[in-house]
């Protein structure tokens, strides 16, 4: 994944595996791929890069590849309806979120699903490393032969022709038998192809500093309002989702600077990934996302989710989450652009975002630093119009940029889009009943539904690396949306109703009825790529960035 908010987005990739360490000193050996009984092939598990690459050779029979393999939910009708239903007020469901085992118990693999797929990863001689809380997710390991044989696969080596960096890949689509494919949604780990990368922009020849630049706590709880709310996070758990680690050092220097105090950042650890003992090239991206979250809602606990960056990383990820099930806001500052991204991959996490919306957890995702042409910096390239994800799942808010001026008392003034906010319409996800009449037209979802501050030129002060630097990005918007959901959830509390959930339903409930130009700034002027903004919802802004005080009234009006 990248992080939504660094021009070092490219860097920040972690980097694939180069052609000697795939095994070019090693003798190739093409598995063949075990077809005896009849198998069923399973859609979208070949990363788009294949048709973007040059083949190499072959990957050595004896090499290790680790996968998961993610099942199918159980009667997605009924999940579909509770879902709808637990989101929408005046419902008798709304508000009455389910725990993991109600989850996992009504909609999630059953026992004797998992029970299958174990038993016929080992009978194919791979290992079973674990299996999600949730029961999604099956993670197995065995050698490029054992792999071939499960899934009727055959691996290669390629040469990106763009980005000119070497992965393996199956060449073509994964298949389990015919009796399995009722029970397994796909099988991500097959490549190592897509990373996430920060969305993260900050200014060109930028320098560390002495002392703060740029937008603070001050400014931006101001000019958005939230310092009109009466509330702190207190009470509130936001997950940071993250490929990277940070130095808590720095964020105990920017509580300092601001005169912060609230909850020390946990770190959970998923795969066994930590980087924290030594915090690699997105390292800016993490402690961006916690300053800014507890810039906005100080007294909110942090638990930062670090995991391999992966496919599968991401998927066991977002599995732990759900399933432990500690927190009720995710922050998302990373993603991949659509067309680089197996579809397989994408919808095995969309799973899991379903379990979000059915537990009362909102999640907030940056929607990218590349305007309306996501891939601009990947395999795709930058003719393909395309959009971020996770920011397109339609259990995510999507969250766009802008550029932000503050007057001297640190009220709002007036935002422009900035002008490579990521935005535009997913290839992979059906409009949401709850997006139409936005005045877009199509049968496919858009992005983003909201914004913030996300220019470097307007940019965040933020404490990294030993020193302060200026960073904007849309994973500088993302965070802050974040921290709100944390104030409104203490208010909500408050108030004995229900934590904001799933928002988009409410978001655009709001922005659609009587209080649309009390409850945000609507940013009418600035465009990316392909899209401009105006009046009302727009792909480079959404419907604006958060007035704070008259959104949380409007979104607390009428009670359960």
């Amino acid at each position: 994944m990248r992080p939504r908010s660094l021009a070092l987005a490219s860097a920040l990739a972690v980097l694939p595996l180069t052609v000697a360490s795939l095994g070019a000193t090693t003798a190739y050996a093409a598995p063949t791929p075990h077809v005896s009984a009849p198998r069923v092939a399973l859609p979208n598990t070949v990363t788009p890069a294949v048709a973007h690459s040059q083949k190499q050779g072959d990957v050595p029979a004896a090499q290790q590849i680790s996968v998961a393999v993610s099942l199918k939910l159980r009667n997605t009708a009924q999940l579909d309806r509770f879902l709808a239903a637990v989101s929408t007020k005046g419902s008798p469901e709304y508000g009455h979120y389910l725990t993991p085992a109600q989850f996992t118990e009504r909609f999630g693999p059953t026992q004797a699903d998992v029970d299958q797929v174990r038993s016929y990863l080992a009978d194919q001689g791979l290992k079973v490393t674990s299996v999600s809380a949730n029961r999604q997710v099956v993670n197995a390991s065995g050698s490029n032969a054992q792999i071939a044989k499960a899934f009727g696969t055959h691996e290669s080596r390629y040469v990106d022709k763009l980005e000119n960096k070497a992965f393996f890949a199956n060449d073509g689509a994964a298949s389990v038998p015919t009796a399995l494919a009722k029970v397994v949604q796909g099988v991500t780990g097959l490549n190592n192809k897509t990373v996430r990368t920060t969305r993260l922009a900050k200014p060109k020849a930028a320098t560390p500093r002495d002392t703060p630049s740029g937008v603070g706590p001050a400014q931006y709880n101001g000019a958005y309002s939230l310092d009109k709310l009466g509330a702190d996070g207190t009470g509130t758990t936001v997950a940071l989702w993250e490929f990277d680690g940070y130095d808590s050092n720095n964020l105990t220097t920017y509580d300092s600077q601001f005169g912060l105090s609230g909850p020390a950042v946990s770190t959970v650890s998923v795969d066994g990934a930590n980087y924290d003992s030594s915090p690699g090239e997105g390292q800016g991206e993490v402690e961006l996302d916690s300053e800014i979250v507890r810039g906005v809602a100080p007294q909110a606990q942090q638990l930062v989710y670090e995991a391999p960056n992966s496919d599968q990383g991401e998927l066991d990820m977002a599995a732990q989450i759900v399933s432990e099930n500690k927190v009720s806001v995710i922050s998302i500052s990373w993603g991949s652009c659509e067309p680089d991204t197996t579809a397989a991959s994408m919808t095995a996490v969309d799973n899991s975002f379903k379990q979000a919306a059915a537990q009362g957890i909102s999640i907030f995702s940056a929607s990218g630093d590349d305007g309306s042409r996501d891939c601009t910096r990947s395999t795709s390239g930058s003719s393909v119009k395309a959009v971020d994800f996770p920011a397109s799942d339609p259990y995510v808010t999507g969250v766009g940029g802008t550029n932000l001026s503050v007057n001297s008392d640190n009220s709002y003034s007036s935002e422009s889009a900035w002008s490579t906010a990521g935005g535009g319409v997913s290839t992979q996800f059906a409009q949401p009943s709850w997006q139409t009449g936005t005045g877009v037209s199509g049968s496919m979802r858009t992005v983003p539904d909201v914004s913030s501050n996300a220019d470097p030129a307007s940019g965040f002060a933020i404490y990294t690396g030993g020193g302060w630097q200026v960073y904007g990005g849309t994973s500088a918007a993302a965070p802050l949306w974040s921290g709100y959901a944390a104030l409104f959830n203490q208010k909500a509390t408050a108030a004995g109703q229900s934590a904001l959930g799933e928002a988009n339903p409410k978001l655009y409930s709001v922005a659609n009825g009587g209080n649309y130009g009390s409850a945000f700034h609507d940013v009418t002027s600035g465009a990316n790529q392909d899209f401009s903004a105006g009046t009302g919802y727009d792909q480079v802004t959404g419907w604006g960035s958060p007035a704070a005080d008259g959104l949380t009234s409007a979104l607390l009006g009428g009670g359960q």
